[in-house]
This record gives C-alpha cells, sequence and structure tokens, in this order.
C-alpha cells in the first residue's frame, strides 16, 4: 500500500471509531417540519451513549452495534433557530441555524423543473428572494436507482442569487405566495424541489406497485428512466422526515394515455404517503396548460380531465386549473407565477383552513329543455376582463358539439348554440388549446368540465397565423388563403393540387372565391364562407363531411382540384380517387368532364354535402 494514502485511512477510521456526528440528511440551515415528531439520525462509536439536544430538549440513546444511532423528539412549533448538538463525552458535534416550519415536496417533469432563470420576472423574483431568510431550498440530485436509497446527496440552502437561479420556479413561486397568508407570515417554509424532465408518472411511482392495468398502456420516459428508478433516488430518501405536502407537477409525458392516468397519480398519491407514513399528506395538481399541440398532436384537455378525475377520487388532493396563464404556443410556458401563486390560494385555504376563493366558478347543476342549457355555479361566474364569455360547446344526442353563445346572471349561465335545437350536453374549456373566459370576481378560470362521456377524439384544430388545420390518425387538412382546402393529405399522400388556383374552393373568372370568415364553429368543426357562401367541415377520424350552402339567388360550383398523381374512378354520384395505395372515396360529387378534379353545383338558396371517407 503506498506510505501517502495510509494517514489518510488511519483518520477515515478514527472518525468512524470515536467521533460521533449527524448522519448527512442533517446540516447547518436545515429545516424541520413543525408540530411533528422529529428523528435525528447519525452515527458514532458502537455502545457509546449519546446526548442529543434540540432547542431546550435533551435525550439519550445507544449507539447500535451497527454503529448508527437515532433519537426522536416530540414535535416543536414553528420558529427558530433550534440549537441542536450531540456528544458522547468524548466528541461533540452541531449544527447552527435551524428552523422548523413548513417542508413541501415539490415533484415532477420539465414544467416543475424550469428554474427561476427561464421564467417570466426573473431579475425581481431572484433580488427579492435572498431577503427571505426563512425560506429554504433543497435541490435533489436528477437520477434514478435499482433499489430504494437512504440519502439525497443534497444540502438545505438559504435564499441567494446562486441558489434561486436554477431552483424549480412554480415551488419557489408557491413559497412567496404562501408567506402572504396573515396565518403563515412568520413560519419557515422548506421547499425541496425533486422533479426530472420528460418523466412519466411511472417512473415516480414505488416499484412494484402500478395498478393493475395493460402494458402497453404504460408510459415511459426519457433518458429510459425504467418504472419507479426516480422514487427509489429522488423520492424515497425524503420520506424519513415528515413534511406538509406535496406539490405535483406532471402529466405531459402520460398524455397519450389519459383514460388510465386517474388511477396512477391516485395510486401514487397513496404510495406516497404510505412511504411519509402520513395518510392524509396533501397532495396539490396543476393541471396542465394550454398547449398547440405541437408535441406529437397530443391535446392536453384529456389530461386535464384525468387530473381533475384522480383530485375528485382521492381524498386531500385538488387541482389548479392553469389554461389560462399562457397562450399555449410553448410546451414550457415561462408564466410560472401565477401558477404559484394558485397552488398557494389551495393551500391556504384547504391545508390551512383559511376563509378564501382558492378556484374559479364550478358547475353544481345542468337543465336542458326548450334549445338552451342551464347551468348553475357555485359562485357568481363572470367573463374575464368584462369581456363576452367564450369556451362553452353544446352538442345534442349525436354527440356533434358546437360553440355556443353564454350570458350570466347570478350564479347561473344559460347557453344556446346554432344548430343545436335539443342540447344533451354541455363541455367548457375543452380542448388543448381553449379559448374559455368564464372566471369569478378574483380573476380565478373556471376548470374544464363536462356531462358527456364520449372517449376522446383525436381531432386537434391548430390555430395557426394565415390558416387552420386538422389532424387525424389518417389525415391532415389545411385552409389557406381566400378561404379555400389548400392541403388534404392522407397517409403521407397529398391529394390536393398546390399548382395556383389549386386546392378546394369556389372557382370564379377572377380566381377563387374570396370566403374570408374563417371560424371554428365545435371541436371538430369549421366554417368557411362569406355573406352568401359557407363551407362548413366536420372531421372525424376517417372521415369527413363538407357541407356546402348557398344563400344567394345564382348557384355556384365547387371544385377540387387534384395533384397530378392521383387517379379518379367516377360512378353515380360517387367519386373514387386513389393515389398509390390510398384510396379516397366521395359521395355527393362527380369528376371533372376534363379531368383533374372533381365538382358539384349547389343551387340558389340550397346545399350539398360532400361525405369522405378515407382508407388505405
Amino acid at each position: 500500500m503506498p506510505r501517502r494514502l495510509l494517514p489518510l485511512i488511519l483518520t477515515v477510521i478514527s472518525l468512524r471509531a470515536e467521533d460521533v456526528r449527524f448522519g448527512p440528511a442533517f446540516s447547518s440551515g436545515m429545516m424541520l417540519q413543525r408540530e411533528a415528531p422529529v428523528t435525528l439520525t447519525g452515527l458514532g462509536p458502537a455502545g457509546a451513549s449519546v446526548n442529543v439536544t434540540l432547542g431546550k430538549t435533551r435525550l439519550t440513546t445507544i449507539v447500535a452495534r451497527d454503529g448508527t444511532w437515532k433519537a426522536t423528539f416530540p414535535p416543536v412549533g414553528a420558529g427558530g433557530p433550534y440549537p441542536l448538538e450531540i456528544s458522547d463525552g468524548k466528541s461533540r458535534a452541531s449544527l447552527d441555524d435551524v428552523l422548523a416550519g413548513d417542508i413541501w415536496v415539490c415533484s415532477g417533469q420539465s414544467n416543475m423543473q424550469m428554474g427561476l432563470d427561464e421564467a417570466i420576472g426573473v431579475p425581481e423574483a431572484i433580488a427579492n428572494g435572498s431577503s427571505n431568510t426563512t425560506i429554504r431550498l433543497l435541490s435533489v440530485p436528477k437520477a434514478g436507482a435499482d433499489k430504494p436509497q437512504t440519502e439525497t446527496g443534497a444540502t438545505w440552502r438559504k435564499c441567494d442569487p446562486e441558489s434561486l437561479r436554477k431552483f424549480s420556479a412554480v415551488a419557489w413561486f408557491f413559497a412567496v405566495h404562501l408567506r402572504k397568508s396573515p396565518r403563515l407570515a412568520e413560519v419557515p417554509i422548506g421547499i425541496v424541489d425533486s422533479s426530472f424532465g420528460g418523466t412519466s408518472i411511472e417512473a415516480w411511482t414505488p416499484p412494484g406497485t402500478l395498478p393493475d392495468m395493460a402494458g402497453d398502456d404504460i408510459c415511459g420516459s426519457m433518458f429510459g428512466i425504467p418504472p419507479g428508478s426516480l422514487f427509489n433516488r429522488m423520492i424515497s430518501p425524503l420520506t424519513a422526515s415528515p413534511i406538509k405536502g406535496v406539490l405535483w407537477y406532471q402529466g405531459e409525458a402520460n398524455a397519450g394515455k389519459p383514460l388510465v392516468y386517474p388511477k396512477l397519480l391516485s395510486n401514487l398519491a397513496d404510495r406516497w404517503r404510505a412511504a411519509w407514513r402520513q395518510p392524509d399528506l396533501p397532495f396539490l395538481i396543476v393541471q396542465l396548460p394550454a398547449f398547440d399541440g405541437s408535441m406529437g398532436g397530443l391535446d392536453f384537455g384529456w389530461l386535464r380531465e384525468a387530473q381533475a378525475k384522480a383530485c375528485s377520487a382521492t381524498t386531500l388532493m385538488w387541482c389548479a386549473a392553469t389554461y389560462d396563464t399562457t397562450d399555449g404556443s410553448d410546451l414550457h410556458p415561462r408564466e410560472k407565477e401565477e401558477v404559484g401563486r394558485r397552488l398557494a390560494l389551495l393551500a391556504r385555504r384547504n391545508v390551512f383552513g383559511e376563509d378564501i376563493i382558492s378556484e374559479g366558478p364550478k358547475p353544481t347543476s345542468m337543465d336542458f329543455g326548450d334549445g338552451l342549457a342551464s347551468i348553475t355555479f357555485d359562485q357568481p361566474p363572470k367573463a374575464a376582463a368584462g369581456g363576452t364569455i367564450t369556451g362553452f360547446a353544446l352538442a345534442g344526442a349525436d354527440g356533434e358539439f358546437r360553440f355556443a353563445k353564454a350570458t350570466a346572471e347570478g350564479n347561473r349561465v344559460t347557453l344556446v348554440a346554432d344548430g343545436i335545437a335539443d342540447p344533451k350536453f354541455v363541455r367548457y374549456a375543452w380542448g388543448g388549446l381553449p379559448n374559455a373566459t368564464l372566471t369569478n370576481a378574483s380573476g380565478l378560470a373556471a376548470p374544464p368540465f363536462r356531462n358527456d362521456a364520449f372517449p376522446p377524439r383525436s381531432t386537434v384544430f391548430q390555430p395557426l397565423p394565415a390558416f387552420q388545420r386538422v389532424e387525424t390518425p389518417l389525415y391532415q387538412l389545411e385552409t389557406g388563403r381566400f378561404g379555400r382546402i389548400a392541403s388534404l393529405v392522407a397517409d403521407g399522400r397529398q391529394f390536393l393540387s398546390n399548382e395556383p388556383n389549386g386546392g378546394a374552393g369556389i372557382p370564379t373568372f377572377f380566381g377563387p372565391r374570396n370566403l374570408p370568415l374563417v371560424r371554428a364553429t365545435g371541436p371538430n368543426r369549421l366554417v368557411l364562407s362569406d355573406a352568401s357562401a359557407e363551407i362548413e367541415i366536420a372531421c372525424h377520424d376517417d372521415t369527413m363531411e363538407w357541407t356546402l350552402r348557398n344563400r344567394g339567388n345564382d348557384p355556384y360550383d365547387f371544385r377540387v382540384m387534384l395533384h397530378p398523381q392521383v387517379r379518379i374512378e367516377s360512378g353515380a354520384e360517387t367519386v373514387t380517387l386513389t393515389r398509390e395505395n390510398v384510396r379516397l372515396t366521395v359521395r355527393g360529387a362527380t369528376a371533372s368532364p376534363d379531368g383533374g378534379c372533381v365538382e358539384t353545383k349547389v343551387p340558389p338558396q340550397g346545399a350539398r354535402t360532400l361525405a369522405w371517407s378515407i382508407a388505405k
């Protein structure tokens, strides 16, 4: 053995054999959970008698044969700093600036992970944060493990520009707004950032405890992180000490499987509560914000419903609606302060019992009749910023939703929708990017809801600067200039001509007729119109209906100009279009005599429907 290593080895052996010390989870500046038993652990010589002092209370414990000791103190009140000291008569160790308050574990994926340096209001937040001497931060290193671990590898830190810059923005703003409560102004707060971007809920669930579910319903995480791995490394070490509650901001990685997510989230809460031995541990859930679906075409609206279902089915779990906090153009929105504020409102009301409004209006009853729908809310609803109320859609028994006009009076909202004579179903703030404006007097958004049980549809309208887009598993449709249908791609093959004056629309001597009024009339409906002509597009997974209306006194032609590689076969009022191995059938149209397009004529004050079906 090299001589230069010998002194170091002797020193380590000496420390292990003679000195008492605290375990790695305990450090100066740390946080203890108030009003809960405090268990301190450490190392020392086997058989030694160790005096452990917390504040004015002293306990004596014996170091076990494996060199570990443990002492459990009765609960302490909020405040500090509490002196913390250990001694066996031969050696001693102490920690200073130890506070007792409320500890919140903040977990999830990238939107919880996003640091203050990426959020809006960074300079002010970091500058003001440095003065919060009784808010303490713990950042858990991002890693997984095959087996449950006992150490985080992190120590508590005070607030300063360095510690705040990369710390979770949502967690920080939650703590700042929690301190605005008169009841909590003097209570120290510890916030634990244990988050990891790109991870599914399965990775955070203890190994072997996923609920009964099909194997293809299990979602994976980035970096190949397996189920249970992040719980083992990033949560399990934290369960040795009590906490006040959990903030959970996750779901993007599970958005493709929304039907199984409610039981996954409820199960996670049950398993974490068991691990902490705190059956009443509160969970505050961030509903996913608005997003335009550019990540794999996923519609986060269904995952929001899954989160709300889990909250309804799980005790002491509440959702914060956030779809109105951002414009939906970014998977990682920078508007994090309002998210933290809304979580703080939920905590103040539901965890600490303050008599405050913490959520937007929620429906308590619905009535249908005389072509109307009437919804009663638990508090008076109003339009955001005093404008009109948007975001409602009505459907009859067929489930074809159309956007509704809404009027509010007292606690009631009355709805009516063109084309829905006998409404049965209502949805509010539905879809990946809802345009919904109902709030309460405090400006808190009404959460999304519906009373139907229809399964998720894959069709999603994408609001883009110059056109509208519809996307299903089999086809994509886009509108373009002049209010015409500019693109129809089926199974990767373009069927419409992209030549000048190509696409589908109403031809005139001067070029395509301009239908400048383009609007979505329902989650899967689009209307292009002018004063007398209208094209309504209703999209389904593998079919479409294009309804052509003419309110004028002269007929008009409607033409679909086809890609040169499309083969046309014409029958009686039915046309089959084939490109390679993809076939589209169009009922209600005929092939043009000169080839290259299909067409129909719409009579004055009349209508025609083109019914499309798509098959490989």
